[in-house]
């Protein structure tokens, strides 16, 4: 199994057991999130659109993601990168429709509900690990 795709299953495996950080001035904000992942390793985050998350990317879009396995944390991968807001209507229903879990819980509006905000993370790297003993590895998009 190559490293993306192994990387890409550890991430789907814990799309439950997800935490973002973002920046909020000088200090790290990290909160449960529940993001939708692609077999390409498009990562994606719905969330309300006047969250602080929001806010703080906007003046800031770096961030952390990290997936980790329960209950032991076994197996994990950290993203470091950018989120991206997505104000394009086409890739909001797309991404609705693929979603793991029911958004119109949420959003009942639909995907065209002003409330309902998009994030697309965009991946610098991912430190991930399969094993306590098989050590941290470091996955590089750009390396593909």
């Amino acid at each position: 199994m190559g490293e993306k795709v192994q990387v890409v299953a550890i991430m789907k495996a814990n799309c439950r057991h997800a935490y973002l950080a973002t920046c909020d001035g000088l200090q790290p904000r990290v909160r449960p999130v529940s993001p939708i992942v692609e077999d390409d390793m498009s990562i994606w985050v719905t969330t309300f659109s006047d969250t602080r998350k929001v806010k703080q990317l906007r003046e800031n879009a770096r961030i952390s993601l990290a997936f980790v396995e329960q209950p032991d944390g076994e197996k994990a991968a950290t993203v470091i990168g950018e989120a991206q807001v997505i104000e394009d209507l086409g890739e909001k229903r797309r991404i609705w429709g693929i979603a793991w879990f029911d958004l119109s819980q949420y959003f009942p509006d639909g995907p065209e509900s002003k409330d309902f905000c998009l994030l697309r993370i965009l991946i610098r790297s991912i430190e991930w690990r399969d094993s306590w003993t098989g050590g941290t590895k470091t996955y590089l998009p750009s390396q593909e």
